[in-house]
């Protein structure tokens, strides 16, 4: 479908990814949601986007997003696409993972898209159809020390966009990941930690500075509303066997 004057949420919209992805959607002519905690950033990065709205979001609270779908609706009428986006690593080895800290994880990068989609699918059968664009990680397809939580969350969450798929897919609503690789943002500057363990286990952390520009996941983002296929990657590498 094409993107122009489609009203689309972007969840995590305030820095990385989701701001990139705000920005190249409404480039396009999209009128864009956007979702995050930073109340003041969002509103700012509003004015900056013509057609745009900033809707404060805590994505860990569900009656918060139920309500970020419900005033998109309210303001403009209808729902063409969902980006869930918004997302946290934590690091711990297995042995050591605090299950509190582990709990929070699938609570924001589980929980809250499936809440998303649940509250977001009605509006977009009304439409007519449209689009969820779920945001991935390569680590789904890994096991690296330390990363065990946050991995296994995305690899919950790619089960779900998969079998969400294949249940709306008779009614135009096309869900889909979009699976990046090292991005360069502040992901893993922000990630959670705790005083048991931090993971490294000797190691040196990632270089983020090093990683993919976030704008080119922004454009797999897009392609994957305009075109509706299953799975994005980032690198053709990052397709497992058999894909």
């Amino acid at each position: 479908m094409s993107i122009q004057n489609k009203v689309v949420i972007v969840t995590g919209a305030s820095s990385g990814i989701g701001r990139a992805t705000a920005i190249h959607l409404a480039s396009l002519g999209a009128h864009v949601v956007l979702a995050a905690r930073s109340k003041d950033v969002i509103e700012e990065f509003s004015t900056a986007l013509p057609g745009s709205m900033a809707f404060a979001t805590d994505m860990t609270d569900f009656g918060q997003i139920r309500a970020l779908v419900r005033e998109t609706v309210a303001r403009f009428g209808r729902l063409d696409a969902l980006v869930n986006n918004a997302g946290r690593a934590y690091e711990a080895t297995v042995e050591k993972t605090d299950l509190e800290a582990m709990e929070q994880i699938f609570r924001l990068n589980v929980m809250a898209p499936i809440v998303a989609m649940q509250e977001a699918i009605p509006a977009l059968r009304k439409t007519g159809g449209g689009s969820i664009v779920n945001i991935g990680s390569g680590t789904a397809f890994m096991a690296i020390p330390g990363y065990s939580v946050y991995s296994s969350s995305k690899r919950a969450l790619a089960g779900f966009t998969l079998t969400a798929r294949g249940e709306l897919a008779s009614e135009n609503i096309r869900v889909s990941l979009v699976h990046p690789r090292l991005t360069a943002t502040s992901f893993g500057e922000n990630k959670l930690r705790t005083e048991t363990d931090n993971g490294l286990l000797g190691r040196a952390g990632a270089d983020y500075t090093q990683g993919d520009p976030p704008e080119k996941i922004a454009e797999l983002v897009h392609q994957a509303i305009v075109e509706g296929g299953a799975e994005y990657f980032a690198h053709e590498d990052m397709v497992p066997k058999g894909r």
